[in-house]
């Protein structure tokens, strides 16, 4: 084949690329969301690397109940030698691994299509798996306990292999008030399938269950609506289509308020239920015990924002004031400034931006990133019945997976470099650490992510060709703080407030969740916003609600990769060679200790602080463009 007739044929293909991007794009936005069977392969998880087929997998889960079984040989074992404490130890890995690959298969072939009775029953199964792996291991960290110091440091110095074990075993000693008798442990492990209840409820309902209406597009075309396509429509142009979409989105929630409510409140006790049963003065003093946060962590975090709002409150006016409106509403806060620079992005070339962006990681990364894309780690589009949202979800022995409703939109272009962040973390962790210290914790759990959304903002900043364009940049950076900074905080805030409602044995009704929720609004966003009454209720459609106090990890993570992006800008590879050291730490060390290996003491308001100060900056850029025009 001669050059010509090849760079034909390359530049055909490209073209047929595109074209497929761009009808794939416009069918997600108009008309039905597509069956499952009309997503091409090309851009569906491959999760044969996981099990080839049901039948491996069901071959697996009886092998791991055996391995289950296993564990009964080292119970009263565990203090005889340092022999049986460590074949205990690798034991439970081996039990671990298989079981976590396991369950992966079964969620992620689940979240495919929340509606198939099949993967939904595998789920099932494994959270009864889980419960029965819980309940045959609960005589392990008290017997361990039960050790005296002196008889574990020799079982340290003469097994060989043990060594290996030294922080975890320190940081089970460190929470030994808080481990329970056998006896009690395994009755915590067996309330574990029924208290991860109103989790499971509200992703089936509010994936599944609920439907939604039709509304009129900028062309008047009925589109369904759908929670994936709110985000599209909360960004268009149009404010009829926004103000329709934010109103139909609600419908449901509004007509299942008191089952929401009581999802919610009973997600809260299971909290403090835990708290208490583990003797915690508290429910977060409980969650973050385990990465070994002090709370003050997180009442800095809140305390410091509320110091901070007139940032936020700053970009509410100027936004009402280029939007031209009398009023501000919730449905405004996506809405485009400078729609003339909008740009849509097929699938492929929102990878070749994102990897020209996160160039300054260097060559590893971008090698991940290769392998990402050509091996089918990503389900692309949106389909009936699919988990909403976006997520990574890694794995260790194989690779991580990455679930996403990719849209077309700048904003779907950093959710993709966003979860590729947790991707890259997951890789480098697997890769780096040995099984037991390969899981890092949530506190450190977004900082890639959101490292890699900073890197893509300055790439794009660099390249912008018009005022116009920076103009869209800049505000989609302020966008970002505002939904990963402020909102994140807003919603830990909530969460914590809601949790001290009821140990304080007030009543949670959604007449009082909506005030708190709205009122809460209404601080943050300041005089120029009205709450409209949808927004109240809006608590009732978050899942990490559900996650038992994460949403504060996506502000800190935000806060100190700001830094992080900066150092990396400023000092070049040194401070990349520190990024990706932390990314390769998985959880070694305590979460905040690792997190100085890049460069970042979480410890202090002045963290915080930068970052409220980046957006009066980045608006003060805005506003003087603007005062040219």
């Amino acid at each position: 084949m001669n050059s010509l007739t090849h760079r034909f044929l390359a530049l055909f293909c490209a073209g047929l690329i595109l074209l497929v991007g761009h009808t794939r794009l416009a069918a997600q936005q108009t008309g039905a969301v597509p069956t499952r069977d009309q997503v091409e392969e090309q851009y569906t998880w491959d999760v044969t690397d996981l099990f080839e087929s049901d039948e491996a997998w069901e071959e697996a889960f009886d092998k791991a109940d055996g391995l289950i079984g296993g564990f009964d040989q080292y119970e009263g074992q565990l203090g005889k030698s340092g022999k049986t404490l460590l074949a205990a130890l690798k034991h439970g890995e081996k039990t671990y691994l298989l079981f976590e690959r396991l369950y992966s298969y079964a969620a992620r072939k689940r979240d495919e299509d929340l509606g198939n009775t099949t993967y939904q029953a595998m789920v099932q199964r494994m959270q009864g798996l889980s419960t029965k792996l819980a309940s045959a291991t609960a005589f392990i960290n008290p017997e361990i306990l039960s050790i005296p110091d002196k008889k574990l440091q020799r079982f340290m110095r003469k097994e060989e292999g043990l060594q290996l074990y030294d922080f975890y075993l320190e940081d089970l000693r460190r929470s030994k008030a808080h481990i329970l008798p056998k006896e009690q442990e395994e009755l915590l492990a067996l309330a574990g399938e029924v208290t991860s209840g109103p989790g499971n409820a509200f992703g089936m309902l509010t994936n599944t269950d609920f439907k939604w209406g039709t509304i009129k597009d900028e062309k008047g075309n009925d589109v369904e609506m759908s929670r994936t396509r709110y985000y599209y429509f909360m960004e268009s142009g149009d404010r009829r289509v926004r103000h329709d979409a934010y109103r139909e989105l609600y419908v449901p929630f509004e007509g299942h308020i008191n089952t929401m409510n009581a999802l919610l409140t009973t997600q809260i006790k299971r909290d403090i239920f835990y708290a208490k049963a583990r003797k915690y003065d508290s429910s977060l003093e409980a969650a973050l015990d385990g990465p070994n946060i002090p709370v003050s962590v997180y009442n800095n975090l809140v305390n410091t924002i509320n110091d901070n709002l007139a940032p936020l409150h700053r970009w509410a006016s100027i936004k009402k004031r280029v939007l031209g409106v009398k009023e501000l509403h919730p449905y405004d806060t996506y809405a485009p400034l400078f729609p003339e620079v909008e740009k849509k992005y097929t699938y492929e070339e929102a990878q070749v931006i994102i990897k020209e962006a996160l160039k300054p990681l260097g060559d590893k990364v971008q090698l991940i990133l290769d392998r990402v894309f050509a091996e089918r780690w990503i389900d692309v589009y949106e389909n009936k019945g699919k988990q909403g949202g976006a997520y990574s979800a890694g794995i260790y022995g194989v690779h991580p997976y990455i679930l996403m409703n990719f849209d077309g939109t700048l904003s779907s272009v950093f959710t993709l470099a966003h979860e590729l962040g947790h991707t890259m973390h997951s890789y480098l962790s697997n890769e780096a650490q040995p099984y037991v210290y390969a899981h890092y914790a949530t506190f450190n759990a977004e900082v890639a992510s959101t490292t890699n959304e900073a890197l893509l903002m300055d790439y794009l900043l660099a390249r912008a060709e018009s005022d116009a364009e920076k103009l869209s940049l800049l505000q989609k950076y302020v966008q970002n703080i505002r939904t990963t900074f402020y909102r994140q905080t807003r919603f830990a805030e909530f969460e914590l407030a809601a949790h001290q409602l009821v140990e304080n044995d007030e009543p949670l009704t959604h007449e009082v969740v909506n005030k708190l929720f709205g009122e809460m609004y209404q601080k943050y966003w300041g005089p120029e916003m009205v709450v409209d009454d949808e927004e109240a209720l809006s608590w009732s459609r978050i899942p990490h609600f559900y996650l038992n106090y994460y949403v504060y990890t996506y502000a800190t993570s935000f806060a100190a990769s700001q830094l992080v992006a900066r150092r990396i800008r400023e000092e070049g590879q040194p401070a990349v060679e520190d990024f990706l050291k932390f990314l390769s730490s998985g959880g070694s060390d305590y979460p905040i200790e690792l997190l100085k290996i890049a460069g970042v003491d979480m410890s202090t308001p002045a963290s915080i602080e930068a970052t409220t100060a980046k957006m009066n900056e980045l608006l003060d850029q805005m506003e003087a463009i603007l005062a040219r025009k």
